[in-house]
C-alpha cells in the first residue's frame, strides 16, 4: 500500500463533547433535521460537497450491484489493529497493485470516512473498496450523508430508550457542520482562510477547504457547565442564525467541481446545485451481511433547511413524508436501483441570475406555532439535570406551554434530556390516551412505535382536523372568550380580498384569546389570520386569470390557425410521403441485387463448364494418338508371333510317330 500524503481524514481530530453529547437531543427522525429553537437545519448535500468534496453527482452506491472481491484480505482475527493492517500492507516503493490499492481504500473508507464502530478492519466497505480501485465513479457523498442520517436515527433509538450514546462514526461530520453554524457562539472562533495544517513534512501549510479548516479546530471534554450552554443554545435558538457560511468559499481551491462563485456561468456548478436542491433517497448499508445496517435508504427532504441553500424558506411540504417512510431496508437489487434513482429524472433548471435570498415567507408563523408546542417544557430543570451546578432563574422554571395543549390528541414531542428533543410520546392528558392520534398514514416508523416523532405534529393536514366547539372535557367557552371569538368569527367571514389587505385586527383578536383556545383550534384560525402572506401570490393568481379569460379570443384564433395548419400539414405530409415507394424500391433494389448475383453464379458456372469441355477435347486428342501408336505397336509385335495351334502341330509330330510305329510293326510281322 502506497503511502498517502494528502489524505484529508478527520477520525483522528480532537471531538467537542459537548457540542456532541447535546445535539442529538434536537434531532428528528421523522424529518431527518435539527429542530432547534429558530427553526429546523440540517446537513445538506451541500454541506457534504463543501467540507468534505466527496462526490455527490455519480450514481448512488448500491450493495446490490457491488462486485465480489477475487481475492482475500486480512481478516479481524488475522489483523486485530489497524496498525497490523498497516504493517501487512504498506509499502514504500514499487507499483500499486490492485490488491493493494483496495487494502487502502478500505481503509479510508472504514477508518476515516465511516469511521465503523471496529478497531479492526472489517468487510462493511470491501466491495466498495474494490469497487472504486476499479476506477468506478460513485456517489460517495449521498452515501455518505444517508449514513450520517442513519447514524442520528440510531443514536435518537438509544437516547429514546435511556441507553449510552457514543460519539463514533460518521459524527465527527456533525461536529465540523455545528461548529460552521454555529461559529458566532464559539469564543475565539479564527477566521478559516488563515487556519492551517501540517503537511507531511510538518511544515505548516494554507488549508485549502472548509473541511481542512474545521478539522484544525480544538476540540473539549465534556464540561457539564459548558454542555448545558450549548443546549441552551440549540433550545432557544440564535436571533440571527447562520444559514450561509460559505461565503468565503472563493478563497478556498477546493472543491473544484463545485464553485458558489460561478453558479451564474458554470454549468457544472449550476448542475450540482440542482441535485443538493432537489429530494432524494439517500443509499445507506453497503453490506448485506451487516447485522445492524442493512441496505435501505434515508430520505433526503431540502425543502426544510431552503436557507441553507439560499433559498426562500416558506411552511414546507414534506411530500416524501406523506408517501412513504422516512427510512427503510430495501430486498433485491431492482427496488433499490428504482429506488435510488427514483428523481434522477427531475430536472430543476437554475437561472444565471439566481442570487441567494436567505428569506422567509408565511415560515414564522408556521414555525412560531409549532414552537410553542415543541419546547413547552422548562427550560431550567432540563438544564439543571447537565450541569447540577446550574442555577434556574424564574424564568425557566415553568413550561412555556398553555394548560390547554393537552387539547391535541397526537403525539407531544416535548423536550425531555432522557429522550431526543422530538421523540417523547406522552400524551399530556392520560384520561384521553384512549382517543386516536392525529397523524398520517406512514407518518411513524413502525420500529419506533407511535409518537416518537414529529412527523404528526409537521406533516399532518390542518383541514383533517374537525373543529370543535368547546374546550376538553365539554367546559363552556368563557364569556371573555366568547365575544372575541365571535367578532373573530365576523372578520373571518369577511372577503378573502379584506383579509389580504388586512388582517391585523383578527391577529390581534387570536394573539389575546389564543392561551384559551384548543391547540386544534389554533392550527385552523393562525392560517387565516396571516393571509396577508398571501397577498403577492393571489393577485399574481387573479392577474392570470383576467388575463386569461381576457385572451380567449387570441386563443380561439390559435387554435383555428393550428387546426387549418394541422391539415396543411397532413395535406404536406400525403405529398411528401415516400416511405411506401421508398420500401417497393428498395425491394426492387434487393430483387436486382438477387438477380445479379445469379447471373454472376450462371456466368461462372458456363465458364467452369466451357473450360471442362476444352480440357476433354485436349484429353481426348492426346488419348487417341496414344491408342494408334500403341495399336502400331500391337501390330508389329503380332507379326512376331508364330501362327497356327499347337494341336496341329502336334498332330503332324504325331502322325511321324505313326509311320515309324507302322514300319516298326511291318518289321515285326516281317521278322516272324
Amino acid at each position: 500500500m502506497a503511502e498517502s500524503s494528502n489524505t484529508d481524514t478527520t477520525a483522528s481530530g480532537l471531538k467537542n463533547e459537548n457540542i456532541l453529547k447535546t445535539i442529538g437531543y434536537f434531532w428528528s427522525d421523522a424529518l431527518n433535521c435539527f429542530m432547534f429553537g429558530h427553526g429546523p437545519m440540517t446537513p445538506t448535500l451541500l454541506d457534504v460537497a463543501m467540507i468534505t468534496g466527496l462526490d455527490i453527482a455519480s450514481p448512488s452506491p448500491s450493495a446490490f450491484k457491488l462486485p465480489k472481491v477475487p481475492f482475500t484480505l486480512s481478516s479481524k482475527k488475522e489483523c486485530t489493529s489497524w496498525g497490523a493492517y498497516l504493517n501487512r500492507y504498506m509499502k514504500n516503493k514499487g507499483p500499486v497493485t490492485e490488491r493493494e490499492h483496495t487494502a487502502f481504500l478500505n481503509f479510508w473508507l472504514e477508518h476515516f470516512i465511516f469511521c465503523g464502530p471496529s478497531l479492526a478492519p472489517t468487510k462493511n466497505y470491501l466491495s466498495l473498496a474494490y469497487e472504486l480501485a476499479k476506477g468506478t465513479q460513485l456517489g460517495l457523498g449521498k452515501l455518505f450523508l444517508g449514513e450520517i442520517y442513519r447514524s442520528l436515527q440510531l443514536m435518537s433509538v438509544k437516547l429514546f430508550h435511556r441507553k449510552t450514546v457514543k460519539t463514533g462514526g460518521p459524527w465527527w461530520f456533525i461536529q465540523l457542520w455545528a461548529q460552521l453554524y454555529f461559529q458566532n457562539q464559539i469564543p475565539d472562533f479564527p477566521p478559516l482562510t488563515t487556519c492551517t495544517f501540517p503537511d507531511v513534512n510538518g511544515k505548516e501549510i494554507r488549508c485549502t477547504s472548509y473541511g481542512q479548516a474545521l478539522y484544525g479546530l480544538p476540540g473539549s471534554r465534556l464540561i457539564p457547565k459548558e454542555a448545558a450552554g450549548w443546549f441552551k443554545i440549540f433550545f432557544q435558538g440564535l436571533d440571527n442564525p447562520l444559514f450561509d457560511p460559505y461565503t468565503e468559499s472563493a478563497n478556498f481551491e477546493n472543491p473544484v467541481s463545485f464553485r458558489l462563485g460561478d453558479l451564474a456561468d458554470d454549468a457544472g456548478t449550476q448542475h450540482l446545485y440542482s441535485i443538493m436542491i432537489r429530494p432524494c433517497f439517500l443509499p445507506v448499508g453497503m453490506s448485506t451481511s451487516n447485522r445492524i445496517t442493512k441496505p435501505g435508504y434515508e430520505c433526503y427532504q431540502p425543502v426544510v433547511a431552503a436557507r441553507q441553500l439560499g433559498l426562500g424558506q416558506v411552511p414546507p411540504h414534506f411530500f416524501l413524508h406523506h408517501l412513504t417512510a422516512s427510512r427503510a431496508d430495501l430486498p433485491d437489487i431492482i427496488t433499490a436501483q428504482r429506488c435510488y434513482t427514483f428523481f434522477d429524472a427531475l430536472a430543476i433548471p437554475i437561472p444565471h441570475d439566481l442570487r441567494f435570498s436567505f428569506t422567509t415567507d408565511g415560515f414564522e408563523t408556521w414555525w412560531s406555532m409549532w414552537k410553542t408546542h415543541v419546547f413547552q417544557k422548562a427550560l431550567g430543570p432540563l438544564l439543571r439535570e447537565l450541569d447540577a451546578e446550574y442555577d434556574i432563574p424564574a424564568d425557566q422554571a415553568e413550561e412555556t406551554s398553555s394548560g390547554d395543549v393537552e387539547e391535541i390528541q397526537m403525539p407531544s414531542a416535548t423536550l425531555d434530556l432522557a429522550t431526543p428533543a422530538v421523540a417523547a410520546a406522552q400524551m399530556v392528558n392520560p384520561s384521553q390516551s384512549t382517543e386516536k392520534p392525529i397523524v398520517t398514514a406512514s407518518a411513524v416508523p413502525p420500529s419506533l412505535g407511535e409518537g416518537y416523532d414529529l412527523s404528526s405534529l409537521l406533516s399532518f393536514d390542518p383541514e383533517s382536523i374537525e373543529p370543535t366547539s368547546s374546550k376538553a372535557g365539554g367546559e363552556p367557552i368563557p364569556s371573555t372568550v366568547r365575544g372575541p371569538l365571535q367578532r373573530l368569527k365576523d372578520l373571518l367571514s369577511a372577503p378573502t380580498e379584506t383579509l389580504i389587505e388586512d388582517s391585523e385586527e383578527a391577529k390581534g383578536i387570536l394573539e389575546d384569546i389564543q392561551l384559551h383556545l384548543p391547540m386544534t383550534l389554533q392550527v385552523k384560525l393562525w392560517p387565516a389570520v396571516t393571509l396577508p402572506v398571501f397577498k403577492s401570490r393571489v393577485q399574481s393568481a387573479r392577474q392570470r386569470i383576467a388575463l386569461r379569460h381576457s385572451q380567449l379570443p387570441l386563443r380561439a384564433d390559435i387554435a383555428e390557425r393550428c387546426r387549418r395548419l394541422n391539415e396543411k400539414k397532413a395535406a404536406l405530409d400525403a405529398k411528401t410521403d415516400t416511405s411506401a415507394t421508398r420500401a417497393e424500391l428498395e425491394t426492387l433494389r434487393k430483387e436486382l441485387e438477387d438477380l445479379e448475383e445469379r447471373v454472376r453464379v450462371t456466368k461462372q458456372l458456363i465458364q467452369d463448364k466451357e473450360a471442362f469441355v476444352a480440357r476433354s477435347q485436349d484429353e481426348a486428342k492426346s488419348l487417341t494418338a496414344g491408342l494408334k501408336t500403341d495399336l502400331a505397336e500391337i501390330r508389329t509385335l503380332s507379326h512376331q508371333l508364330v501362327t497356327g495351334k499347337d494341336e496341329d502341330d502336334k498332330a503332324e509330330i504325331a502322325e511321324a510317330d505313326r509311320v515309324r510305329v507302322d514300319a516298326i510293326l511291318a518289321l515285326g510281322v516281317f521278322l516272324q
